[in-house]
């Protein structure tokens, strides 16, 4: 009593499982092709990345010590001191601190915003970090309180005062 009919719907039901079988491996093995508006998601987490960095390099190692009751912070003491070595070195060591044992390929630049001694005016310099070449780069920012007694920067105002530092941040 079977017919032809019976047989022709069984190997076109294998057929078509074979088909969708097929469609999902290639559909569940491909590579994850990005859009551009994913990639805003990166930038996000890069953002937060460098306020986070520069927030940890704001906090003064101690406040325990009853002979200075306003401790510096190393953020404070790099740009007070003009030392863009010691400032590089220590971001990049903040950034790369994670559980993993590769290192970011992070690059910044770093200025700073600040009122002019002589001219009373506002300027602007590079402190420390690489020319920026690359298309995409989040800005990060932080208001630094100095005390200019120690003061090394040329061209700064020599009284308190807060600079804008300005870190542009991109990955190499």
């Amino acid at each position: 009593m079977v017919g032809d009919d019976a047989q022709l719907y069984t190997i076109e039901g294998i057929a078509a499982s074979v088909l969708i079988l097929t469609t999902v491996y290639l559909v569940l093995t491909t590579t994850v092709v990005f859009t551009p508006g994913e990639t805003h998601i990166y930038d996000m987490q890069l953002e937060q990345l460098g306020s986070d960095v520069l927030a940890a390099m704001d906090n003064a190692p101690s406040w325990n010590d009853p002979n200075d009751p306003y401790p510096q912070s190393p953020l404070e003491a790099a740009i007070e001191q003009n030392q863009p070595v010691v400032f590089s070195e220590l971001f990049l060591t903040y950034c790369n601190a994670t559980t993993e044992e590769r290192r970011d390929d992070l690059r910044f630049s770093a200025n700073i915003t600040y009122r002019n001694e002589t001219s009373g005016q506002v300027g602007s310099k590079l402190f420390a970090g690489s020319q920026y070449n690359r298309e995409h780069a989040v800005t990060v920012t932080r208001w630094v309180n100095i005390d200019n007694t120690g003061n090394t920067q040329p061209g700064l105002d020599l009284r308190e005062q807060s600079v804008l530092l300005e870190v542009l941040l991109w990955r190499g």
